[in-house]
């Protein structure tokens, strides 16, 4: 990395704590959880624009050697967001035509003791709640062996950032890193269910740490996730 991409890299992580130092009250519960020394995904909920702008004012993310993060192509013909995923050392990814030399980038990374940060479900939410995940994340996670660690993140919503700023008031982010915990490699055939199971037990995994109001789609499988659990703890 040359010195003049480092400084650059530096200077935006700067500018993100700054903003985010000014406009936000973040608080963070659980971040001992997440490792630095491992293969690990990060796997949270999709509220706002802003959420990508809070992966490099989280010192531990941007001081990470390792960290993985894609960007959606639509961002790509944004000048600014070139310059800042070029320096940021993301990468722009295809979610709609299969993009195999970007996911063979990302695995290499995550084996390297990478830190992968990502939203299972590949798009903003509009309303705030969990939409259906995409299976991505599960095959990452399978693939690579990587640990999972779970968060579900609050007050980022475009629609909250608009109406607070407006009124010059700060914003309430709260993040909340659940537990890690991995699932098994990836089986050579039923593929496809495989990976629905535990596209599904990684966004419960998120929904159980976001209020009920922001569940979603996963509102229903968690309480019966839940119910189930008492059933056999009887």
């Amino acid at each position: 990395q040359s010195d003049g991409r480092f400084i650059m890299k530096r200077f935006i992580i700067f500018l993100a704590q700054l903003v985010f130092g000014i406009i936000t009250k973040m608080k963070i519960e659980g971040i001992e959880k997440i490792p630095t020394d491992e293969p690990a995904i990060l796997t949270g909920n999709h509220i706002g624009i802003l959420d990508g702008i809070m992966i490099p004012s989280i010192p531990l993310l941007a001081n990470h050697p390792n960290l993985v993060v894609v960007v959606a192509e639509k961002y790509e013909e944004s000048a600014f967001f070139r310059w800042a995923v070029k320096h940021l050392e993301f990468m722009f990814i295809d979610r709609f035509n299969p993009d195999v030399a970007t996911l063979r980038k990302v695995i290499r990374k995550i084996e390297k003791d990478g830190l992968m940060v990502i939203s299972p479900e590949g798009t903003r939410s509009k309303d705030a709640r969990l939409i259906e995940g995409k299976p991505g994340t599960a095959y990452l996670a399978a693939k690579t062996g990587a640990k999972i660690i779970p968060f579900g993140a609050t007050g980022t919503a475009d629609r909250v950032v608009k109406s607070r700023l407006k009124r010059l008031k700060r914003l309430d982010v709260h993040i909340n890193v659940g537990e890690p915990y991995t699932i098994p490699p990836l089986p050579k055939t039923d593929r496809e269910n495989f990976l629905q199971q535990y596209t599904d037990e990684i966004m419960c995994q998120i929904a159980a740490l976001l209020p009920a109001e922001y569940r979603g789609v996963y509102a229903c499988l968690l309480y019966t996730s839940d119910a189930a659990d008492e059933e056999d703890s009887v």
